[in-house]
């Protein structure tokens, strides 16, 4: 599992946005649609901002019977570059153990974006054993819509592997909204090694409520899931 750590911290952060990742407290009367018109900002204030911070705990499961507790964290650097252009760099910790096995792994990266607010562009990624070596990227829009949808981009890696990744905004009922990440990895024989889905029930401002994101790898059918608490 260590070698999709990155894909772990990256989604996670992708998703996770700024707030504290309380439980949400439904309004009364409970479950009502989202208004459609609503506007809902797919980032939190400040997440580009050099030394911008987030930490949350994490636990999880997987379909073998596993159980997981960790932290995911990130700060944002001061502007650098990253193949070739200026990029907003945010480095990630994440840290998990398996509370069945003992067994800890951890992983450090960094996820690079473009520097433009009106542009903004995930260009890629670097760890200790896999980076990202070209891209064809799109924008991400500053604020979406319910049923929104779009592109992260198409990330070849120096291992070979292809990584796609995509985006919609769900209806997260009571005034909320999902923002879903769906990433694929393929390794160069086209054959799928990880899908992950990530949902993060965010609000207006882009503040993450709560996140859980969902690993399956196809080789030996297993799933792990992750939820922030």
């Amino acid at each position: 599992m260590k070698k999709y750590l990155i894909l772990f911290a990256l989604i996670l952060i992708q998703g996770c946005g700024g707030g504290d990742g309380a439980t949400y407290v439904p309004s009364d009367p409970p479950d009502v649609p989202t208004d459609p018109t609503t506007e809902f900002q797919l980032f939190a204030t400040g997440t580009f901002t050099e030394g911008y911070r987030t930490t949350y705990d994490l636990t999880g499961t997987s379909t073998v019977g596993d159980e997981f507790t960790g932290t995911i964290s990130s700060r944002t650097l001061a502007t650098s570059t990253f193949l070739g252009q200026d990029a907003v760099p945010i480095i990630s910790q994440l840290e998990l153990t398996n509370t069945v096995s003992g067994a800890f792994t951890s992983n450090i990266s960094t996820g690079y974006y473009s520097t433009s607010v009106t542009d903004r562009h995930f260009l890629g990624f670097t760890d200790s054993e896999q980076s990202t070596v070209s891209a064809e990227t799109s924008a991400i829009p500053q604020t979406a819509k319910i049923d929104d949808f779009g592109d992260f981009g198409t990330y070849t890696l120096n291992t070979g592997d292809v990584v796609k990744q995509s985006w919609r905004l769900d209806d997260g009922r009571n005034g909320l909204a999902k923002f879903v990440i769906l990433s694929t990895m393929k390794d160069q024989f086209n054959e799928v090694k990880l899908n992950t889905t990530s949902t993060s029930t965010i609000d207006t401002s882009g503040n993450s409520i709560s996140t859980q994101v969902i690993y399956h790898y196809p080789d030996t059918g297993i799933t792990v899931t992750l939820n922030t608490i």
